[in-house]
């Protein structure tokens, strides 16, 4: 990875965002890399000394960093912080370092997550169940007993305002969340099948990312007004566009304008777009710049 310094940020900034401190250890898969689309980790391995990001980018996830360096240093009774744990699955080597565990008094453990992120990605994220999940199997394969999941929410753009009046919206800025404990045959078919996955990626073969790895906005078909700007209706299909406007008196001054699908991870959020042969044949399809 290389970076860039457009706005001529200060040097200790810059060499903090530098120093990535993200490792898996002496594993082949980390449980975050495994959550990863296979297609975008097999490209970053292949095309890491090419890719250039600017360090104005990183800002949160340097926040997020300082997180995990003040949890590595702070010592608490019946808690164990920063520890990563190794198992094997099907000859290969993964590793999970996790934040901290919560030893209770039966002797079980709760394992906690720490996440410095907006409001939006509580109300709108399924991969915190996902990840912590894999660090259960992991601790499971140590002779661990966890009793519980949880994520530590640190919202940094939370609103006393919205919490009172949206629905599902955290109730306070630091917000611990309880995270649903999947059964042993449901994780463990699912960390076999993201290595397998993972593994034919690494190895050449194509495993495209799919609809949800690319944050696919849907396709919609707007019905547009003459002598107006904004849409008159949006709908999920053009038979629905088409039965409105022929139900309209003016028909004649309506048209729908279909709004494809965008891929918004892709387009603005993929660190390897301009090596991937998908988004390459996306913009292709869809004339994108």
């Amino acid at each position: 990875m290389q970076y860039t310094n457009k706005l001529n940020l200060p040097a200790p900034i810059v060499e903090a965002v530098k120093r990535d401190t993200y490792s898996r250890g002496e594993a082949s898969y980390s449980a975050t890399g495994l959550l990863r689309p296979p297609q975008m980790a097999a490209l970053y391995d292949n095309y890491s000394d090419y890719i250039s990001k600017d360090v104005s980018e990183e800002l949160w996830t340097l926040f997020g960093s300082a997180v995990h360096l003040i949890l590595e240093g702070t010592k608490a009774p019946e808690y164990v912080t920063e520890e990563r744990l190794y198992c094997a699955v099907d000859g290969v080597r993964l590793s999970g370092q996790i934040d901290v565990q919560h030893i209770q008094p039966d002797g079980s453990r709760v394992l906690q997550d720490y996440k410095t992120r907006k409001a939006y990605g509580v109300m709108n994220n399924d991969s915190d169940e996902k990840q912590l999940n894999i660090y259960r199997y992991i601790a499971m394969q140590n002779e661990i007993e966890v009793s519980g999941l949880q994520v530590i929410n640190l919202i940094k753009d939370w609103s006393r305002h919205e919490a009172e009046r949206r629905e599902g919206y955290p109730p306070t800025d630091i917000y611990v969340q309880d995270i649903p404990i999947w059964s042993d045959q449901k994780i463990e078919s699912f960390v076999k099948e993201r290595i397998r996955l993972h593994e034919e990626a690494a190895n050449g073969n194509a495993i495209l990312c799919t609809d949800d790895e690319r944050w696919l906005r849907d396709e919609k078909f707007a019905v547009m007004k003459e002598g107006r700007k904004r849409a008159v209706r949006v709908f999920d299909s053009m038979d629905e566009a088409e039965t409105f406007i022929a139900a309209q008196k003016d028909a004649d001054k309506h048209i729908v304008d279909h709004r494809r699908g965008q891929p918004t991870r892709c387009i603005s959020f993929c660190d390897v777009r301009d090596f991937c042969p998908q988004f390459a044949t996306f913009k292709q399809e869809n004339s994108f710049e």
